[in-house]
């Protein structure tokens, strides 16, 4: 099983691609939604090399479980203005609050240990 750390770095990944096609999509948007995927890359990049690590004494569990958190708020943002997209991003959201979560508490547990997700 992935551990909370590869769970977020996966998300992080993902949440980087997210924004690019926003950034494609929206020229208003493209610097903001570019910038961001640069910093959900990189880290990703930084939990996957070091899920223990820490970057100017804050634990690269903490940050990304915090990305995630807030990539959580923009979904549900996107929900709640995107009938079309209501379900998925709302899901998104719930995934992604719940793995930012685990990460912090605990970024080397697994899905379905003793405190980790059923």
């Amino acid at each position: 099983m992935p551990s909370h750390a590869e769970l977020a770095s996966k998300l992080l990944i993902d949440a980087a691609a997210f924004f690019r096609t926003l950034a494609e999509q929206n020229e208003p948007l493209k610097e903001q939604m570019n910038e961001n995927a640069n910093v959900f890359d990189q880290m990703a990049a930084l939990l996957s090399q070091s899920p223990t690590g820490d970057l100017d004494g804050t634990p690269h569990a903490e940050l990304a479980g915090k990305l995630l958190k807030d990539a959580a708020t923009f979904f549900t943002t996107l929900a709640e203005q995107n009938e079309p997209l209501k379900e998925q991003m709302s899901e998104n959201a719930a995934v992604y609050s719940q793995i930012g979560d685990l990460v912090m508490q605990d970024p080397q547990g697994e899905l379905g240990e003793a405190g980790g997700a059923p």
